[in-house]
């Protein structure tokens, strides 16, 4: 999916249950799975779903090399690879993770599956810590969707 400079998705139609994406360096990289309530998508060891994800958290709409984390929902406890994942495959609004939860897990790092709290993550510098994978800037500038202020 073409993106900005930065990182940012123009937006895209949802691929189906399955979807192949692009590929990202070798086969297994190119297994993508739509997830829909009630599953979860279990090559994850949290709760997850989203549209055409791939297995380090790419989706449909955010899908450059640095777009590896799924944050977690305040209001369904569930992980998403992003805000248009959660609004396509619920039906409830997404809600920030709630300041008062800041020291629980609200991070996946698809890259090597650690979680982060919500204050570690906004406190990392756009890598993960456990394994330095780098995460996209680009996600600072709508950090007010995922974390409350």
């Amino acid at each position: 999916m073409p993106t900005g400079d930065d990182g940012d998705a123009d937006g895209g139609a949802a691929a189906g249950d399955d979807a192949v994406g692009d590929d990202h360096g070798s086969a297994a990289d190119l297994e993508r799975r739509t997830t829909r309530p009630p599953a979860f998508d279990e090559r994850f060891p949290v709760p997850l779903r989203g549209v055409a994800v791939d297995p380090e958290t790419r989706c449909v709409h955010w899908d450059d090399p640095v777009d590896v984390v799924a944050l977690r929902c305040g209001g369904c406890d569930v992980y998403y690879p992003c805000f248009a994942c959660h609004d396509e495959v619920t039906d409830h609004r997404l809600e920030p993770w709630p300041r008062d939860r800041f020291d629980e897990p609200a991070v996946l790092c698809g890259r090597c599956g650690s979680t982060l709290t919500a204050r570690a993550y906004l406190g990392c510098g756009d890598a993960c810590p456990a394994c330095g994978a780098a995460f996209n800037p680009g996600c600072r500038r709508h950090r007010d969707r995922y974390f409350e202020g």
